[in-house]
């Protein structure tokens, strides 16, 4: 059947929306369709690493950033009793507090002053196919009328969320709740570090803020499990697990927004990507992948992910050629794979050890140690290191230091420091199984060691 545009994409969300605001510029018709185009309240997606940012100025997208309050980052601040250490990003990168929803609006509306975007008020039904199981489409029931209608184009992106409607017949995908963030607003808030983001480690459960407006401070609160707290449940949580450990800096914006109450809960996923490749479908975003959102890695993989496919997209002459559309699906699924695997690996492992005394320990005093191994921890975090290899490297050198300095200060530390390794492999192992290959961890060790490269290929 013809088709009246190049691709249609299911949902307006972060995802979809960026990837049309990018691509319709260069003249690709698109039709974006969504249920609902209000702005939208979410308490995630609020920190853009500078691995975000950097793809945005990439894209050219950049401009998206300005003209709605969004707060400069410069680095994290570490808070554990009453010590507390700074860590800046790497010069000259920056990151953004903002509110999501406002951010949404501006790509949104970047995207739909394109001639070349149709703007669809409706609800995304089923993936369309040919008689050969090819996705030709999508059909949608019209906003307005109910009525059920039809999308036809030679590609399809399912971008519609972590509650998406197509994940079953396009992924292998198995999702599971890690925990639920509680969400709250503090307004004219001093934080300990202006401009930077905070993680509170003195508590028996993390909770971490960034800014998010020139007045306004996100406050996220881990509450463990996979059960979705009562409110009295999570009141007694907040009370006996936060409260006490609020710096006194924050303390009355804290108090004023417990008062106001209005916190919202939200289900913190893990993910892995494990897509089904089909002729004339690919998943974008949060549909595909997810990743616990204590380290704000969420739009720098998501980010990522419209570079890597648009790049491949634009690649060709025409959307005319559906076997060569085929193929750069497959090379984006295995692109995106390795440029996202340490932004999925930190966020879990990162939660995993923030939820453990000894470890959470461990992290504080390593980092304060400062250092190249600092630095490049916090490069992996803001989403500027790709590199495997450095993963693993910091991952066991945080575990060694860890049990090394428990032995030093009293040789009866031992079962401890025991325990410190084996919890770090126990986080560790699962994690790197569904994210690393082998060849990737060996190629990331070569591009850390020129040296031995170099000293190889003389051989």
């Amino acid at each position: 059947m013809k088709s009246e545009f190049d691709i249609c994409i299911i949902g307006a969300g972060m995802a979809g929306a960026t990837i049309a605001a990018y691509l319709a510029p260069k003249g690709i018709k698109i039709a974006l369709i969504d249920h609902c185009y209000k702005e939208k309240k979410r308490i995630v997606g609020e920190l853009l690493q500078p691995g975000a940012v950097l793809s945005l100025e990439q894209m050219g997208l950049g401009y998206l950033l300005d003209g709605f309050d969004a707060q400069p980052v410069d680095g994290y601040a570490l808070l554990q009793g009453d010590e507390k250490i700074t860590i800046p990003y790497p010069h000259p990168y920056t990151g953004m507090g903002l509110h999501n929803g406002r951010f949404l609006q501006q790509i949104r509306g970047s995207a739909l002053q394109n001639e070349s975007v149709k703007q669809i008020h409706g609800k995304a039904l089923q993936l369309l196919e040919n008689e050969r199981h090819e996705i030709i489409g999508v059909s949608y029931r019209e906003s307005l009328t109910s009525e059920i209608k039809s999308i036809h184009a030679p590609l399809t992106i399912t971008s519609d969320g972590f509650f998406s409607n197509f994940r079953e017949s396009l992924s292998n995908n198995e999702k599971t709740v890690t925990s639920y963030f509680i969400g709250l607003i503090l307004k004219d808030c001093e934080m300990p570090f202006p401009k930077h983001g905070h993680v509170f480690l003195s508590g028996p459960t993390p909770f971490i803020c960034y800014p998010i407006s020139n007045h306004e401070v996100r406050l996220l609160i881990d509450f463990p499990g996979e059960q979705l707290p009562r409110k009295l449940l999570l009141q007694a949580h907040l009370d006996a697990n936060v409260t006490p450990y609020i710096p006194e800096c924050m303390l009355a914006s804290y108090e004023q927004a417990m008062q106001e109450g209005g916190f919202k809960v939200m289900p913190n996923h893990y993910m892995a990507a494990k897509p089904i490749i089909r002729k004339g479908a690919v998943m974008l975003g949060d549909a595909l992948n997810m990743r616990h959102p204590l380290t704000g890695g969420g739009l720098t993989a998501v980010f990522s992910d419209i570079q890597i496919l648009s790049t491949h997209l634009l690649a060709m002459p025409d959307f005319t050629n559906t076997d060569l559309i085929h193929e750069k699906i497959e090379a984006y699924y295995r692109d995106r794979q390795h440029a996202n695997a340490n932004l999925n690996i930190l966020a879990n492992a990162l939660y995993g050890v923030m939820s453990n005394d000894l470890l959470k320990t461990a992290v504080f005093k390593y980092l304060q140690c400062g250092g190249a191994n600092a630095q490049e921890s916090i490069a992996i975090l803001a989403g500027l290191n790709r590199n495997h290899f450095s993963l693993i490297k910091q991952f066991f050198f945080l575990a060694v230091f860890g049990a090394y300095d428990l032995v030093r200060e009293n040789s009866e530390n031992l079962p401890k420091a025991t325990k410190i390794l084996a919890d770090a492999f126990t986080i560790i192992k699962p994690l790197a199984k569904n994210e690393l290959s082998v060849a990737g961890i060996v190629t990331g060790y070569f591009k850390n060691n020129p040296r031995l490269t170099s000293t190889l290929s003389r051989r």
